[in-house]
């Protein structure tokens, strides 16, 4: 199966979008996540459809910023399990019939509330003992040079 995630920062931005609807055709994956969208759920659902994905499942934007949003192709079932402006969490069975769980995490950006990040992680921990594949943009910095970098 393949997955593709990326912050977008505005998907109204047709440079990014026309990017993003490149990747999606050489890769062709079967779930894409996509945080800062910076839409609204009926935007978002447009978008979904002109990219080719049968299923939208998306948090709004929050002001002038935030906005999640988990596509997926008919070929894959999921189950939202639970979400908020910061994460999407769900349990997927793709062709192969294997269910596994699959948490996007959009990590708060600012210092103050990082910690909030960790803290849902540990929580969500302890729901499922499916397969977990965890990942997003969690807004950590490991090394200085990433900041420098944008």
């Amino acid at each position: 199966m393949k997955i593709i995630s990326w912050n977008v920062r505005g998907l109204g931005n047709t440079q990014t979008f026309l990017a993003l609807r490149d990747i999606l055709q050489e890769h062709r994956p079967q779930i894409l996540f996509v945080c800062e969208t910076r839409m609204k759920p009926g935007q978002m659902t447009d978008k979904s459809k002109v990219l080719g994905f049968d299923n939208c499942f998306n948090v709004s934007k929050n002001g002038m910023g935030g906005g999640l949003a988990m596509l997926w192709s008919s070929d894959v079932n999921v189950a939202i399990a639970s979400y908020s402006n910061h994460h999407i969490d769900a349990i997927v069975q793709g062709t192969e019939g294997m269910k596994w769980r699959y948490t996007e995490v959009y990590g708060h950006p600012e210092n103050s509330q990082k910690r909030h990040t960790w803290t849902l992680l540990r929580r969500l921990a302890g729901l499922f003992t499916l397969p977990w594949l965890c990942f997003g943009d969690f807004n950590e910095i490991l090394d200085l040079k990433e900041k420098l970098e944008g």
